[in-house]
């Protein structure tokens, strides 16, 4: 079983720095965090890039599909204006500055391979590649989650060691469970709208975790907590993290 914190910050700290960027992986770092989340897309030239949207329009003003650009281009597009211009120098990072990033803050990273394009197979081999590439041996590996059960099985034939969460939203999909057991998935990431007592039950009598996304209310989260969820994301890491009772086991 992976061994997830109760709070892990959503695109790293979305809601005090610019999302998926190395200063709100730093930022997130800043408050105490331990893990961060972000988003994988393939470039042009299949390069693993660390970015939400296909579309770069909104974080980088760019009109442009990630997938159409080519690495050498993102240097050049400021990914933190948008967001305040005190971080007019963030760029879009790459998975391996990501990684290095993560490793110097002392955090652990969620990686997840979006589902929004149809290159779930090469995203799957560059991130599986990628991360037995630059991350140490010694370290605990990261967690790589998708939306894709394809991509998660694409990931399964080339890193098997890697610990692989299933995200799901709306009604569970069919055959939730037969995926979560073949592909050997440490977690079940869930809106909050899935995080129903029967839900939780199934998924821990398998030996797994349950994870929320996205919680920015410290009583939601408690809320959640008290149902039996272990971890939630949230953009608003200043808010939820010092917002939250401790777990029961610390408390007396």
């Amino acid at each position: 079983m992976i061994d997830l914190p109760r709070v892990i910050g959503h695109r790293g700290a979305a809601a005090l720095a610019p999302e998926n960027t190395l200063g709100g992986f730093a930022r997130a770092a800043e408050l105490g965090c331990t893990w961060v989340e972000f988003d994988v897309h393939l470039t042009r030239d299949d390069v693993p890039v660390v970015v939400h949207d296909r579309n770069m329009q909104r974080t980088t003003g760019r009109d442009q599909m990630i997938d159409d650009a080519h690495s050498l281009q993102l240097p050049d597009l400021d990914a933190g204006s948008w967001f305040d211009p005190y971080w007019a120098d963030e760029r879009i990072p790459t998975l391996a500055q990501a990684l290095d990033a993560c490793l110097v803050l002392g955090l652990r990273p969620n990686i997840e391979i979006k589902a929004s394009s149809g290159h779930r197979r090469a995203m799957a081999s560059a991130v599986g590649h990628m991360i037995r590439e630059r991350w140490p041996a010694e370290r605990p590996l990261p967690l790589v989650s998708s939306f894709s059960v394809r991509a998660l099985y694409h990931l399964r034939t080339v890193a098997a060691e890697i610990p692989l969460g299933l995200l799901m939203w709306q009604k569970p999909r069919r055959f939730w469970r037969l995926h979560a057991k073949v592909l050997g998935c440490a977690s079940i990431h869930v809106d909050n709208t899935l995080a129903t007592p029967a839900l939780i039950a199934r998924v821990h009598a398998r030996g797994r975790k349950v994870a929320v996304y996205v919680v920015n209310d410290p009583e939601e989260a408690q809320r959640l907590f008290d149902l039996g969820v272990d971890t939630v994301f949230t953009d608003a890491l200043d808010r939820v993290c010092f917002g939250l009772e401790p777990p029961a086991s610390t408390l007396g």
